[in-house]
């Protein structure tokens, strides 16, 4: 399991890893050849890469981080969602600057800008993470060349269903190797700084990070997410990332106030009580997420969009663990 350290060191063979990512992405990146000659218009590898294009979705991440946070280790979860949080951000910021068109074969079934690949570059730093935690699972780092297949694969999934070209999903890797390696290296000491300090005081400090995040990104770009539709954008619409982002955040000062008052210890847990959970909270995840989904159709803002992920990331990292306390009552430590 995954322990606080004083120093952020990155092994060696994995930071070589990491760089031969990062020059396929600069291969990728100033290779001449566009996606036309890649698009591959077959309807069995169509079918095939828009599933693997899903590894790299906000679903699929909500799912992962709820599992190792159940049955595995919650401070490893909530690093996990700090690394995600970080590139999205990063990668919102920039697609809004570059402001690159999508390929023409996108015909606006995504409506972001296209520089940087948003699921190249939150395949690279999540699974990359993960790859990092569980380097040493398996001889010959064999966990974190796994782990970079699959980044590589949903990179390339990207050009196949036509919604990117080769420049995005290189930017992607890049970027995402790059937020990764910073993350690793900065996360223990800040960690270790701010367990210092007293939890009112985080409190305030992870308030007051969540909103400034959310409305700088939102009054900056507050058409993000919907730029390709032109004057059919909404301002302050339910689009964009910076909603999602703050709201996550403002929803982790649960993971605080859990780490005081409930003192859920997924390790303590015997298998069958780890499984019982696990169904328990995926079912509690899929609600939240489809029922909050259906209602921003009623409620159309980005305030909304804030709003459903604080109340997501909330209840999946105090209110869930509460209720399995009640359920096992020898994973809640006196």
């Amino acid at each position: 399991m995954s322990n606080e350290k004083s120093t952020g060191q990155i092994p060696r063979n994995f930071l070589l890893i990491q760089l031969v990512l990062i020059i396929i992405g600069l291969i990728g990146f100033f290779f001449t050849v566009w996606i036309d000659v890649i698009y591959i218009q077959i309807e069995i590898v169509q079918l095939i890469f828009s599933i693997i294009t899903y590894v790299g979705d906000t679903l699929v991440f909500i799912v992962i981080v709820a599992i190792i946070y159940i049955v595995y280790d919650k401070r490893f979860a909530k690093n996990l969602t700090l690394a995600l949080l970080t590139t999205v951000y990063v990668n919102s910021f920039l697609k809004d600057i570059f402001q690159d068109p999508r390929p023409v074969q996108n015909d606006l079934r995504e409506t972001g800008y296209g520089f940087p690949s948003g699921h190249s570059q939150g395949a690279a730093t999540f699974w990359g993470y993960i790859g990092y935690e569980f380097k040493d699972a398996l001889e010959h780092n064999l966990v974190p060349i796994l782990f970079s297949i699959i980044i590589l694969l949903v990179a390339l999934s990207r050009i196949i269903i036509a919604v990117h070209d080769l420049q995005d999903i290189s930017g992607g890797i890049i970027f995402g190797v790059c937020v990764l390696l910073v993350f690793i290296y900065l996360q223990p000491v800040l960690t270790e700084n701010v367990n210092t300090l007293p939890l009112s005081i985080r409190i305030i400090i992870g308030v007051v990070t969540s909103l400034g995040l959310f409305i700088l990104g939102t009054l900056l770009f507050p058409t993000s997410g919907e730029q390709l539709l032109g004057d059919k954008a909404i301002p302050f619409s339910d689009a964009g990332s910076y909603a999602v982002v703050g709201g996550v955040l403002l929803g982790l000062v649960g993971y605080e106030l859990e780490n005081e008052y409930v003192k859920y210890e997924p390790s303590k847990l015997e298998v069958k009580y780890k499984i019982l959970n696990v169904i328990i909270g995926l079912i509690i995840v899929f609600v939240l997420y489809f029922g909050l989904e259906f209602l921003k159709d009623i409620f159309n803002s980005v305030i909304f969009r804030y709003i459903r992920y604080a109340l997501i990331s909330f209840i999946l990292v105090f209110i869930v663990p509460w209720i399995f306390t009640k359920i096992n009552p020898k994973t809640n430590k006196e």
